[in-house]
């Protein structure tokens, strides 16, 4: 099969061959779950009729040739052919250059506020971050998204788009870049999400380093320009496969000076689980704790005799 053939392959039939099918539709095309990370409502959209794709919980979208892309971590155009081809079962040809992909604006009425909902600041203490933390580091974002009001933790990156987050939806209003924090330190510290990147500074890791926030392993080369200049670069990513290959790639970048920190962490997914796990044990040590206190206050009273004093007045 060629590469014009490969081109017109259905991205519904692509993603079915993968394992996914629609959970509803609209009317502009299908929604299904992201098909290359986990996630609890489906963000991901394919339009049939244009056969291209955008999922709002990232900010990405394309052809299947980016779709490919993305799922096989491939950036050769010929490898990311290949890739489809042996999904399909199909021979691949010559080769073919992607559309540009454009997709309308779908977020509306964005507000940017002070973070002080308390939905909002109950969902970070569940996770551990603290309100002064919270509210130094983030917003509170209310937009309108498909007709209807929703509001979520917003952290601005350098391209002043924001990474979105509450207790039921991870997603980002466009454009998705990279956020830099600057303290015009030697060191800096990288993060795969501003959660991670709260939690180091909750656990005092941050320490006055600069700090990088990827808001996605898929921006690992835009913050490539950003780390050249530090003598030290300190990677809190996570424990998994993209965690995996994000580091590789910055030690073929920058070498001896990329130090891997998960090793403080190598029973958690992600930093923030690992304080999440730190503060729950905290927090039974406490109230262990008080009990034991409680126990030993009631045996003292109930052990100590009352005792009546007879007291004589001399007349």
């Amino acid at each position: 099969m060629d590469i014009n053939a490969i081109k017109g392959i259905s991205l519904v039939d692509f993603l079915h061959r993968l394992g996914y099918d629609p959970t509803g539709r609209d009317s502009k095309g299908l929604w299904f779950y992201a098909p290359y990370r986990n996630e609890r409502k489906p963000s991901f959209h394919v339009n049939p009729r244009k056969n291209v794709w955008y999922d709002f919980g990232t900010g990405e979208g394309g052809d299947i040739f980016t779709l490919a892309g993305v799922m096989s971590g491939k950036t050769d155009f010929i490898e990311q052919a290949r890739y489809i081809a042996e999904k399909m079962n199909m021979p691949v040809a010559k080769p073919y250059k992607p559309i540009p992909f454009v997709e309308e604006p779908t977020f509306e009425n964005l507000e940017i506020s002070r973070l002080e909902s308390p939905a909002l600041l109950r969902y970070l203490s569940e996770r551990g971050i603290p309100k002064e933390i919270a509210q130094r580091y983030c917003v509170q974002a209310d937009y309108t998204l498909h007709g209807k009001h929703y509001y979520a933790i917003g952290f601005e990156n350098d391209a002043h788009g924001f990474e979105l987050r509450n207790a039921f939806f991870k997603g980002s209003y466009p454009p998705k870049s990279i956020t830099r924090i600057v303290n015009s330190n030697p060191r800096c510290n990288v993060f795969e999400g501003f959660i991670d990147f709260l939690s180091a500074e909750r656990l005092g890791y941050n320490d006055g380093n600069d700090s990088v926030v990827l808001n996605s392993v898929a921006n690992i080369s835009k913050a490539i320009p950003a780390l050249d200049g530090y003598s030290l670069i300190l990677c809190y990513l996570d424990n998994d496969e993209a965690g995996r290959n994000a580091l590789a790639r910055l030690q073929k970048e920058f070498g001896d000076r990329v130090t891997d920190k998960s090793a403080l962490y190598p029973n958690h997914k992600d930093l923030n689980d690992f304080l999440c796990q730190r503060e729950q044990s905290q927090a039974k040590s406490l109230s262990y704790a008080e009990r034991s206190q409680e126990r030993r206050e009631t045996q003292f009273l109930v052990s100590t005799p009352t005792t009546k004093q007879s007291i004589k007045f001399k007349l």
